[in-house]
């Protein structure tokens, strides 16, 4: 593993050189020993008029880098010995107030401001605020900021921006970057994955998580219990290139299996690896620790030119061992209907579909968790069949879940799909093998996504890469109006 810069040189060295912050991102982004923000700062669910902002409250400036290890072979339970901000990454919460403050000028003047909220252990000193009124297309700069109880002390701020979507009468060109499987034990820096600094660089409007944001179940230290699983997220949302690339580019997050309890569940499932965390408190933490609106299926308009709809594959499935059939679902009864309706309403020139899962793959043949598998051969064939009849140009499908990158066309019905891969080459494997009929690309190697719009001569275009850990392009592909 390559070794760490301090927090402080290498969000003012590496980010900086890559042009990927502005100096007031800059500036903020550094450590101030005074700041109480350990985790950071996510921006999330943006639309042209609104943006939701997370941010906690934490004991210290940073996370506790020099906190009892342990090796990244096979995961075990935390010690009893073993106090949990005692580990490294550790970032104890701390009681208090927190409030935005956020402006269209850098220098935040004229800013507008959130009430001060009440931050405890009831939702581990994290609050989320919703901005509404925003105006579209527009860079908004803001302000994170906390104090101890009764307003002192106060702490020194954090400082982000965000840029709100374009009306959806408006054509506007986009780039956007899609991630997932981002296992703790798999980093390929000490300071964060070489992929965030990488897709900085392409300057995102926005990216996306497309679940496992963190391994409850096969990380370094089981999350056995609701405070370890939450340490997994602060362990990997206080490294400093996560911290310094959620204060530059909001997100829209996506859960999966190993983010909601274990591998491959299902609300009803056998839990035999993280007891006693609960699915039910699986899905609390999740929307506890990212920002996430009324529900987790949604929908966004970017511009005239751009609809993208976000998936839930966890909460509403059926048993993954339940015999295959009509009744047996993934997606749910309501949530499939709604993709329809709103994919048949759409008035996007291109249509994308992000989900945590994979529908066309190929997938292992021992595998029963997803689209592509015969165990959900029902569902995924009337899905696949009910996109060739209703959306069948200028859409296509982009999964993550996999540990290998790809570009795949069903062959019955032309669907595109476009996995990311996961996080990095370390955690790269499991693929059944390249199968000539159906990959147009396959690599077994970590990277991200990218996915651009842009429009010219009256005709919109997209084109999706396929990107390596340190945002070389491996793979291009070009829709075209």
């Amino acid at each position: 593993m390559a070794k760490p810069l301090s927090r402080r040189k290498f969000l003012a060295g590496s980010l900086a050189a890559t042009g990927a912050l502005a100096a007031p991102h800059l500036f903020a982004a550094q450590p101030d020993p005074a700041s109480r923000q350990a985790t950071g700062v996510k921006v999330g669910e943006v639309t042209d008029t609104s943006a939701i902002v997370w941010m906690r409250l934490t004991a210290s400036a940073g996370p506790n880098v020099k906190g009892k290890d342990f090796p990244r072979g096979k995961p075990i339970v935390r010690p009893k010995d073993v106090r949990i901000e005692d580990l490294r990454g550790a970032c104890p919460g701390a009681a208090g107030r927190v409030r935005v403050r956020f402006s269209t000028n850098a220098d935040l003047k004229g800013a507008k401001m959130t009430d001060w909220v009440d931050v405890t252990a009831r939702t581990d000193f994290s609050h989320q605020f919703r901005l509404t009124e925003l105006q579209a297309n527009t860079t908004y700069h803001y302000a994170a900021e906390t104090t101890g109880p009764n307003g002192k002390p106060a702490h020194a701020a954090l400082r982000g921006s965000f840029q709100t979507a374009p009306a959806p009468d408006r054509y506007e060109d986009v780039t956007f970057t899609v991630i997932s499987c981002s296992a703790f034990r798999s980093l390929d820096h000490d300071d964060g994955f070489h992929i965030y600094p990488a897709m900085a660089a392409l300057r995102p409007r926005f990216f996306v998580h497309t679940g496992d944001n963190v391994y409850y179940d096969s990380d370094i230290l089981y999350a056995t219990g609701v405070e370890m699983a939450r340490y997994h997220w602060h362990r990997m949302h206080s490294l400093p290139r996560h911290v310094a690339f959620h204060l530059q580019v909001p997100g829209y997050f996506e859960k999966d299996d190993h983010d909601c309890l274990q591998d491959d569940c299902w609300p009803t499932g056998k839990n035999d690896r993280v007891d006693p965390l609960t699915f039910a408190q699986g899905l609390s933490i999740f929307r506890e620790q990212i920002p996430m609106g009324e529900r987790t299926y949604r929908t966004q308009r970017w511009g005239r030119g751009l609809q993208v709809w976000f998936l839930e594959t966890r909460d509403f499935r059926s048993p993954n061992n339940m015999k295959d059939g009509p009744n047996k679902t993934i997606l749910g009864k309501d949530q499939k209907q709604w993709l329809f309706d709103t994919l048949r309403a759409s008035q996007a020139e291109f249509k994308i579909v992000i989900c945590p899962n994979p529908i066309v793959g190929p997938d292992r043949v021992n595998k029963a968790d997803n689209h592509s598998n015969a165990a959900f051969r029902t569902e995924g064939n009337e899905l696949r069949r009910w996109f060739q009849k209703n959306v069948p140009d200028r859409f296509f499908w982009i999964n993550g879940d996999r540990h290998w990158q790809y570009h795949s066309v069903h062959p019955d019905t032309g669907l595109h799909e476009f996995c990311t891969g996961c996080a990095s080459d370390r955690h790269a494997g499991g693929t059944p093998g390249e199968n000539k009929k159906i990959h147009r690309f396959h690599r077994v190697r970590g990277g991200f996504l990218s996915v651009a719009y842009r429009r010219a001569d009256k005709r919109g275009a997209v084109t999706v890469q396929h990107h390596d850990v340190m945002g070389k392009v491996v793979n291009e592909h070009v829709f075209r109006a």
